[in-house]
């Protein structure tokens, strides 16, 4: 299956709407702090659904349309650098009157980054290639769409 642009949006919506907000609302327990973590996933969407768009323009560049995981892997370690990036930038929040990435504890470790979103990215990873093929038999035919 060669997904569409809306079937990755709706894939994305569905996964990080369910599983990531579980993993992440487990994650706001142990760091003591839940709008950081939920803020995580809330800049992992925006940030996917742009990348989603940019995904589908390079996949389109292949002959059969196709994307192997290993890239989804490297997409997703793109991703989570840019994300970083984003916190670490707080030159560019300055400039915009910010202390920092809204929502996100300026105390934030990479070690605590990395958890999180390795965590949310890695069971996404392995539930859209395993058990979504079996609970939504139709999503593989529809180029991941739901609706």
């Amino acid at each position: 299956m060669t997904p569409t642009l809306w079937g990755r949006w709706q894939t994305r919506l569905l996964l990080l709407g369910t599983i990531g907000l579980l993993i992440t609302i487990g994650f706001g327990a142990l760091f003591g702090n839940f709008v950081t973590p939920l803020a995580l996933l809330g800049y992992v969407l925006l940030l996917g659904l742009a990348w989603d768009i940019v995904y589908q323009a390079l996949q389109s560049l292949r002959w059969d349309r196709d994307w192997p995981p290993l890239f989804m892997v490297g997409g997703g370690l793109l991703e989570a650098l840019l994300l970083w990036g984003l916190i670490k930038a707080d030159f560019l929040w300055a400039g915009l009157g910010l202390a920092g990435l809204p929502g996100v504890a300026p105390g934030l470790t990479l070690a605590q980054f990395a958890l999180h979103y390795g965590t949310v990215f890695t069971v996404i990873f392995l539930i859209m290639f395993g058990p979504m093929k079996v609970i939504f038999l139709k999503w593989r035919f529809r180029g991941g769409q739901f609706f």
